[in-house]
């Protein structure tokens, strides 16, 4: 199985305070690639460092380092595809904590990178999926491990 790993899914996955932290692990392990771009690199070593999670912050970094992941090229186009998702889901995403926004950057790149890879397979927490339309051709996207191994 080949997904997009997002912030909140690779934070699920290191924290073991998470209550479905075995979940998230086990499939990130058990996916046969593991995309992750630079965008979610920034994000999940800040999560990780300004919880005082550094140990799990440098391992992160050493399982970039060892291959583990696959990093995503963004290239200037990406940059431009990602804009226009950014203002047609405008107003259209719910926060937990703010008014209702637009998919950040890092969360509209994904769906940009997913296409590249033609998945629609996501490791996240993040429901702003939910609302949007992948790129890949694939109807909707699949979030895992809440939707299960069986989209793969």
């Amino acid at each position: 199985m080949r997904l997009i790993a997002d912030t909140g899914g690779i934070v699920a996955a290191m924290n073991t305070a998470e209550p479905d932290h075995e979940r998230y692990r086990s499939t990130l392990e058990s996916a046969s690639l593991a995309v992750v771009t630079p965008l979610v690199i920034a994000e999940v070593h800040y999560f990780l460092s300004t919880a005082n999670a550094h140990e799990a912050a440098n391992g992160f970094l050493e399982d970039l380092a060892g291959g583990f992941y696959e990093l995503a090229t963004v290239l200037p186009e990406d940059y431009a595809i990602a804009a226009a998702l950014i203002k047609r889901y405008e107003g259209r995403m719910e926060r937990k904590r703010r008014k209702p926004g637009s998919l950040d950057l890092a969360d509209a790149i994904n769906i940009v990178i997913a296409r590249r890879y033609g998945t629609n397979l996501l490791l996240a927490t993040d429901q702003d999926y939910r609302v949007a339309t992948p790129l890949s051709g694939h109807q909707y996207f699949a979030i895992l491990p809440q939707e299960g191994e069986a989209q793969g």
